[in-house]
């Protein structure tokens, strides 16, 4: 949304000046001599999973019609397999509802940045264009995968937005899959709520300044939630390309079941990416998968409970 900061965001690469005219003599050359390009620099009007030019911040239920995604529908594809489609597929998570929150979604505020699990209740989709699988929400109930939602709040409104009441074990039909805004400097954080027993789940804006300490003071504030896990820079910020451009990531947060009837576990789930190009006219910038990686495409952070 704009004005609004996930907090970090890519250092654009510096592109080499043209050299300077060396004058217009016979002798001088025609032409400077070649210089090496660098990537594109890095949009800078789209700066994190929501902005989009003209977009408007919301804190409360409204009432939005699904907007008309461009390209192939490949929900059934990614809800199949959610871990197995990431690793073949590059998800962008930027602008996921550009007509604004969907129906029934509540969005947190500064004063209370926990929202309901049940007040976050979405219909997630994905469509492939133009090499990424764009994912985005419409209100629940509709044709897709049933989802939970976690906004953000930016530094100055806050930094800490997430969800509460997150069940442990989802109930079939229960949504068992958490979709929030890319990741450029932020966080992600599972919290056991010991004294309900259930999840909650924390997007912390600007983590890679001073995120422990913040994290740590925000918990002193609730006594009651436990960390039981987090993906930050550490695990998806690194090197990538010629020049080692810094990764972002795409993530959200997955429930799988356990095999031969054993319980289940949920899973922070961050894919790496790289910007390709600026902005799309679905107000998205176009990512790729990273080059000359030396860490895993997909990080994944188990949520532990006791």
């Amino acid at each position: 949304m704009k004005g609004i900061k996930l907090g970090g965001l890519f250092k654009s690469p510096s592109v080499p000046k043209s050299p300077a005219a060396s004058g217009s003599g016979t002798n001088k050359p025609s032409a400077p001599p070649p210089v090496e390009s660098k990537p594109t620099p890095k949009p800078s009007p789209i700066q994190d999973g929501f902005d989009a030019p003209g977009s408007t911040p919301s804190t409360s239920k409204v009432n939005t019609p699904p907007t008309q995604q461009p390209g192939k529908d490949v929900t059934s594809s990614f809800g199949a397999n959610p871990l197995g489609y990431s690793g073949q597929n590059v998800l962008n998570a930027y602008n996921m509802f550009p007509g604004g929150a969907p129906q029934g979604v509540a969005l947190p505020t500064a004063q209370k940045p926990f929202v309901n699990a049940n007040d976050s209740k979405v219909t997630l989709n994905a469509h492939q264009h133009q090499g990424n699988t764009n994912l985005s929400v419409s209100p629940a109930g509709g044709q897709g995968i049933p989802a939970h939602y976690m906004h953000y709040l930016s530094t100055g409104e806050g930094k800490f937005a997430g969800i509460q009441g997150v069940p442990l074990h989802p109930r079939p039909g229960e949504p068992n899959t958490v979709v929030t805004g890319a990741l450029n400097g932020c966080a992600v954080h599972a919290l056991h709520d010991t004294k309900n027993n259930n999840l909650s789940f924390l997007h912390h804006a600007d983590y890679s300044k001073n995120g422990k300490a913040e994290l740590d003071g925000f918990l002193s504030q609730h006594p009651n939630l436990r960390p039981a896990g987090s993906l930050t820079p550490g695990d998806y910020s690194h090197p990538t390309g010629k020049y080692g451009d810094p990764t972002g990531a795409t993530p959200f947060i997955q429930y799988s079941q356990g095999a031969g009837g054993q319980p289940g576990q949920w899973n922070i789930v961050g894919q790496l990416n790289t910007y390709k190009n600026g902005g799309t006219p679905g107000g998205r910038p176009e990512l790729m998968r990273p080059t000359d990686l030396q860490v895993p495409f997909m990080q994944t952070v188990p949520v532990d409970v006791p």
